[in-house]
C-alpha cells in the first residue's frame, strides 16, 4: 500500500500505527519526548547516547531507558519481546546498510509490527544537537530513504507531503530559509 497525505502534525497518523499494542521499543528515543503519549503498558527507549536518557523527558514508571547501540538490539532482546518497534526519526542516523539490519532484527524483536518515521530522501542534517548535551555525533544523517525502498521489503507506505519546512531549524540549516518543502515517510510492517 503507498499513499499520500498532507498533515501539519505526525503524531496522530503515528498514535493511530501503535493504538492497539501492549508493548513498545522505541529505537533511538533521545530524549523521549513522545515516549508518554504512547499508550502501551511498556515503553523501553533504547537509546546511545546516555546523556539524552539522563535528561530525558518522561518518568513515568512504565518506560524503561536504555543506553546501548540499536545495532546490539539482537543481542539485547529476545525474537518476539514487543508488540511493536518504532524508528522515529532514529532511522536516517544509520547507514542504508545499517538501517536494513536493524529493520530485520526489529522484525524479529516484533510481534505485531514495525513502525519508521523519516524524511523522503537524503536531509543532510550536519551534526548539531539541538538538545545541547554534546550529541552531535549521534545527530547526522547518514542515509536516506524513499517510499521503495520500505515498499520492497514490505512494508505500508504513507508519505506525509510537505512536512519538513523552513520552521524547522535543522531544514534551514541544510537547505535554507526558502527551499521548498520535503516530505516525510511513515512507514509500517505488519508481522
Amino acid at each position: 500500500m503507498y499513499q499520500e497525505i498532507t498533515v501539519k502534525d505526525f503524531l496522530p497518523v503515528l498514535l493511530e500505527q501503535i493504538k492497539f499494542v501492549d508493548s513498545i521499543l522505541d529505537v533511538g528515543c533521545g530524549i523521549g519526548s513522545l515516549l508518554e503519549l504512547y499508550e502501551a503498558n511498556l515503553v523501553v527507549g533504547l537509546e546511545i547516547h546516555r546523556p539524552y536518557l539522563l535528561h530525558r523527558d518522561f518518568k513515568s514508571p512504565h518506560i524503561i531507558p536504555i543506553h546501548a547501540d540499536a545495532r546490539q538490539m539482537e543481542f539485547l532482546f529476545l525474537p518476539k519481546s514487543f508488540s511493536a518497534v518504532t524508528f522515529i526519526d532514529s532511522l536516517e542516523h544509520f547507514s542504508m546498510e545499517d538501517g536494513k539490519k536493524l529493520l530485520e532484527m526489529a522484525e524479529k524483536i516484533s510481534t505485531n509490527r514495525v513502525v519508521v518515521f523519516t524524511p523522503r530522501g537524503f536531509f543532510p542534517q550536519s551534526g548539531i544537537d539541538h538538545y545541547h548535551l554534546n550529541g552531535e555525533l549521534y545527530q547526522k544523517h547518514w542515509s536516506g530513504w524513499e517510499p521503495e525502498d520500505f515498499l520492497s521489503m514490505g512494508y505500508e507506505v504513507l508519505i506525509l507531503k510537505g512536512f519538513h519546512h523552513a520552521e524547522n531549524p535543522s531544514f534551514r540549516e541544510s537547505f535554507g530559509a526558502d527551499h521548498p518543502p520535503l516530505d516525510a515517510i511513515m512507514a509500517c510492517k505488519i508481522i
